[in-house]
């Protein structure tokens, strides 16, 4: 816009580079805002193995899904726990028959399950209902948040999920949540499973598919069998071959315990993914990765899909809910919206025109703006416009309808007035809603003095206010002048949502329990390997759970000392009256071989004395007189007993004499602990140490 001095010469003047940084007026105190991946099959060793998977939800520090092998004891080696088990092949394949005999005249069947589709994608852990006929009712639940109610009818799938949920789910992570709280029928779209988060054909499920591969797998000459402990308070043994794992009671009457498929092998349970030519792998087709084993050099990511569950029998009732579950569900599902404007424009979404004149002659000069609602649904908005030399204007506009404009008008001063010339200007304008930038005004200041806004990260409105309060602490206390800050962070929060874990940072923002957001955009590298996304996982549920917990996302805790530490998180909190403070470095075991090697690396971490490798992560230290964590996850692959190994079995195994060695990596030369709390994670719970004597470790003993 030109301001022309009234009456005056006319003499162009060359615009300042950049437009002014609007000024951030004071406004009232504002109370906070309210606290609002898994894996699949792999060879890790040259012996086959084959996982059975549930998740386990840890006490204080994880949610983890962690997963029982059929093969393989917990040293590798043969024997013990989860050793072999001498049944003939008749004895065998007799138990199956019985067992799938009983199971196949059920009504239906109750599946406690979880999928780990390929790619390292998080887990979706599900509660089913799955008639003789085929038809199926339940839920689906995502990784700390995000939930949706399930039915399966006719080789369909229909969905009705909360916005967390739905922001998770491919190829929109968040760029759509038009399906949110209502049924919808997820197409089967070319290359893709109906629902990428839970590739499997629920109908498949039924009591007779099931019973099927109990048949298959025992009857198989090649079928391998162990001891499965007493998963269910009976003594159980597991059958397995190549890929399909069975569970069953040892002693009749033979009961199915739990069973475990990997969907690229072809049997009655079969995946939900549109199937390409004859002869063309559908699983590949749809995931665009080549199903393959992965070597124990694996980056983290996983490739192979693999659903587990165990199964309880479901009455008459059930079945018939489920049943009318299914029909309600198909009578009322609509399509899932495809329009990418539509997506755009759901909830409000605010448009600002200006329709002052573009040359001022008058003083003062006149301006005038008008805002419309293009979006779907009503919502107060504040106009602030901004002009040159003078302080932010607000123009509260109240609650805008669907297609309602509403106009303001005002006078400012010339800006040529005085000069004898022509004056160049930009002025600037923006709307305020809490439906995009949350309740605080100030959130959406400072984004708007940063040149920052939610429409950043692309994610529906819903989302927004979750999304301006994570990016506004990530870069608030950087310089406005700092603008690589916005870029990292807009970077970091672009990947996150593409990798599905943008709810995660959501909930652990809207908390107020991180400390250091100004970190996250370094912290968040990681989210490309499995370890990096536990840690995350753990984060967001210890802030979900712990209003009281102050939480250092990848260290950047300053102690008295004057000095900065990190570890993978620390935190305080402050429970039954005793003070917390902890500082956890977390280790991913893949492979039961790497157990002892992460862990000693993490107990040097702990201390500051791990210094090969290199990179950002480099070096660690827990805080003097915090309590120093050692936490150890453990993921399918890891080995046979981890279903129902409970403290006891663990340290019975960690305290094995053959281990004496690796034991000491827990000790400094000089005979002190180099941690205070062991903490192992497998799916029978989490299991914590503070006395290390009770696993073998003794260090001032061996130093003695």
């Amino acid at each position: 816009m030109d301001d022309r001095q009234p009456d005056g010469e006319s003499e162009q003047q060359t615009p300042p580079k950049g437009p002014p940084r609007p000024t951030i007026p004071p406004l009232p105190a504002y109370p906070p805002a309210a606290a609002v991946r898994p894996s699949a099959w792999r060879r890790a060793t040259d012996k086959q193995k084959t996982l059975l998977s549930v998740t386990a939800v840890g006490i204080v520090l994880a949610v983890i899904l962690t997963a029982i092998s059929s093969s393989g004891s917990l040293d590798g080696s043969a024997g013990g726990s989860g050793g072999p088990v001498a049944d003939s092949p008749a004895v065998a394949a007799a138990h199956g028959t019985a067992a799938a005999t009983a199971l196949s005249k059920l009504p239906g069947i109750h599946l406690s399950a979880a999928y780990a589709p390929s790619g390292g994608e998080p887990v979706t852990r599900a509660e089913l209902t799955v008639t003789d006929d085929g038809k199926a009712s339940g839920t689906f639940e995502e990784p700390v948040t995000g939930k949706a109610t399930m039915a399966w009818s006719g080789e369909q799938l229909y969905l009705k999920g909360d916005k967390e949920f739905w922001a998770q789910q491919g190829p929109y992570y968040g760029g759509n949540l038009t399906s949110t709280g209502r049924w919808v029928a997820p197409k089967k779209r070319s290359g893709y499973y109906m629902l990428n988060s839970f590739g499997v054909n629920v109908g498949s499920l039924s009591p007779k598919s099931l019973a099927a591969i109990v048949s298959q797998v025992t009857s198989d000459p090649a079928v391998v069998q162990e001891d499965a402990g007493s998963p269910q308070g009976r003594r159980a043994i597991s059958y397995t071959v190549d890929e399909q794992t069975v569970v069953i009671t040892k002693d009749a009457p033979y009961t199915l315990v739990a069973i475990g498929t990997n969907l690229r092998s072809a049997g009655p349970v079969t995946t939900a993914a549109w199937h390409g030519q004859p002869g063309v792998d559908a699983l590949a087709v749809s995931t665009g990765h080549r199903v393959v084993p992965v070597d124990d050099g694996n980056d983290g990511r996983f490739f192979n899909p693999y659903l587990v569950a165990v199964p309880k029998p479901a009455t008459n009732e059930e079945t018939d809910a489920t049943r009318a579950t299914a029909a309600e569900a198909a009578a009322a599902a609509v399509p899932p919206s495809s329009d990418a404007q539509a997506a755009r424009l759901q909830g409000p979404n605010f448009v600002t025109t200006m329709t002052s004149p573009y040359l001022c002659t008058s003083n003062p000069c006149s301006y005038d703006f008008t805002v419309t609602n293009e979006g779907d649904a009503a919502a107060e908005a504040v106009l602030h416009v901004s002009f040159p030399g003078i302080p932010d204007r607000t123009h509260p506009l109240g609650t805008l309808k669907p297609g309602q404009s509403k106009s303001i008008s005002g006078t400012r001063p010339n800006a040529a007035a005085g000069t004898g010339r022509t004056v160049r200007h930009t002025d600037y304008s923006w709307v305020y809603s809490s439906a995009t930038y949350g309740p605080d005004p100030r959130v959406g200041q400072r984004l708007y003095a940063r040149g920052l806004k939610p429409y950043d990260v692309f994610v529906a409105t819903p989302l927004k206010p979750l999304l301006a309060n994570l990016l506004d602490q990530m870069t608030k206390d950087a310089p406005l002048t700092d603008e690589e800050v916005n870029e990292k962070a807009i970077e970091a929060l672009r990947d996150a949502n593409n990798e599905g874990q943008l709810p995660l940072l959501m909930t652990i923002a809207a908390s107020g329990s991180l400390q250091n957001p100004e970190d996250l955009a370094e912290s968040l590298s990681g989210l490309d390997k499995i370890g990096g996304v536990r840690v995350l996982q753990q984060i967001a549920h210890l802030a979900k759970t712990d209003p009281q917990a102050k939480v250092w996302y990848d260290g950047g805790y300053k102690a008295n000392n004057g000095e900065t530490y990190k570890t993978d998180y620390i935190y305080t909190s402050n429970r039954d009256g005793q003070e917390l403070r902890r500082a956890v470095q977390v280790k991913t075991v893949e492979s039961w071989k790497k157990l002892w090697p992460r862990m000693k690396e993490g107990a040097e971490q702990l201390n500051g004395e791990h210094t090969k490798g290199g990179g950002k992560r480099q070096p660690e230290n827990a805080p003097p007189g915090f309590e120093r964590v050692l936490q150890i996850n453990l993921e399918p692959s890891v080995g046979p007993v981890f279903f129902n190994a409970d403290k006891a079995d663990l340290a019975k195994f960690l305290s094995s004499p053959r281990y004496a060695q690796a034991r000491q990596n827990l000790c400094k030369p000089s005979g002190e602990d180099r941690v205070d709390r062991l903490v192992l994670v497998n799916a029978a719970g989490t299991h914590e140490w503070t006395d290390l004597t009770e696993v073998g470790v003794n260090c001032r003993a061996a130093t003695g």
